[in-house]
């Protein structure tokens, strides 16, 4: 195998929650709340409950092709030629994905903190530390991301501790109000979140212990979906529905109203902090799939060649954006279905069927 890294589950679930978390906590508040209004808190354990499946769907395809990441077992159950269509349709996935990232990590560095640095500038920076750890391989970047996750989450947890005296249970009332559509509409958009889980794929194989990876996915998915639940809670508590849903970045400004005797103030560092370490480990997991399986499906022996080459190619991509407008409109009308249906179910669940008709892998995964 071209990674000869091993990670422990431990190492595994704090990467699969890095995966999702870091860009979620700020944008999906407010897209769940202007669906699901005071519901959003609902919506937001619909979507956990869709991640599950969507988790236990990943592993059980993963586990029967072992020691093959999604691009070869791909070529196992279809045939080289679809199988190889079906892993530039992920390549060019995973490279979609970073480069979004890169656009969510800017934004806000940019809208929030640093209005007049110009956005190149923050990608340049955030792709040399990614591309260090994703050139150092799997492990490297599941240390880094071991080190740092529980820290900023102790943190971030104590802050929402701090802003308690702020929460009003009222605003979270009438339970229940929202129609079932607006709900699941709600629900959509932190799950085609959760759905990235599908990258878990081409993790598996370099477990050391690969049939501990069904837990690995439900830790992290669970994880990541109460986060997204508690979140979305403390924002409603505090700013209610109509106020929440105007927010760009509504976390961010609930931290930012603690204030506790006029002395311990402005903790809004915190959720900076967790931003730009959070996402430069999301961004350094979807850079190295996109590496790797690049390297896979051009059949090299070496993925670090295509480092360089990658990171530009995800630069060149970001630039694409124009602005947080399109961004966050993008992310709340057309990301959901377009992931969702073709590359974090449809895909997974089509290659799931052809193998069981065809009587590919082993049935005991």
């Amino acid at each position: 195998m071209l990674e000869k890294g091993k990670i422990d589950s431990n190492q595994a679930v704090m990467l699969m929650v890095s995966l999702v978390l870091p860009t979620a906590i700020l944008f999906v508040p407010a897209i769940i709340v202007k669906h699901a209004r005071q519901d959003a808190w609902l919506a937001a354990i619909v979507a956990l409950l869709g991640g599950l499946l969507i988790a236990r769907l990943v592993v059980s395809l993963s586990l029967r092709f072992p020691e093959k990441t999604l691009f070869e077992y791909a070529q196992t159950i279809l045939g080289k030629v679809p199988g190889k269509l079906v892993g530039l349709l992920y390549i060019w996935w995973f490279l979609y994905t970073g480069a979004l990232i890169m656009d969510e990590f800017a934004s806000f560095l940019c809208t929030a903190i640093m209005p007049e640095t110009p956005p190149v500038v923050l990608f340049l920076v955030g792709i040399a530390v990614a591309a260090y750890a994703v050139r150092n391989g799997l492990e490297v970047l599941s240390r880094y991301n071991q080190l740092l996750l529980p820290i900023l989450l102790g943190l971030l947890v104590i802050t929402f501790l701090l802003v308690t005296k702020d929460m009003k249970a009222e605003r979270l009332l009438p339970v229940f109000d929202q129609s079932a559509p607006a709900i699941l509409k709600g629900a959509a958009v932190p799950l085609s979140w959760l759905g990235e889980i599908v990258l878990f794929a081409m993790i598996i194989p370099f477990l050391q212990k690969p049939r501990e990876a069904h837990r690995v996915a439900a830790l992290a998915t669970l994880f990541t979906g109460l986060f997204f639940a508690i979140c979305t809670v403390v924002t409603l508590s505090v700013f209610g529905p109509n106020l929440a849903a105007h927010w760009v970045f509504p976390v961010y400004n609930t931290v930012r109203v603690v204030s506790i005797a006029n002395f311990l103030e402005r903790l809004d560092i915190i959720i900076v902090a967790v931003w730009v370490f959070g996402g430069f480990a999301k961004m350094g997991v979807f850079y190295y799939a996109a590496v790797l399986g690049s390297a896979q499906w051009l059949g090299l022996k070496d993925y670090r060649p295509l480092v360089a080459p990658v990171g530009l190619l995800l630069i060149g991509l970001a630039l694409l954006c124009d602005n947080i407008v399109d961004l966050l409109d993008f992310a709340a009308r057309a990301w959901p279905p377009y992931a969702l249906i073709v590359f974090e179910v449809g895909m997974p669940l089509f290659l799931m069927i052809v193998a069981l008709v065809r009587g590919k892998g082993e049935s005991n995964a």
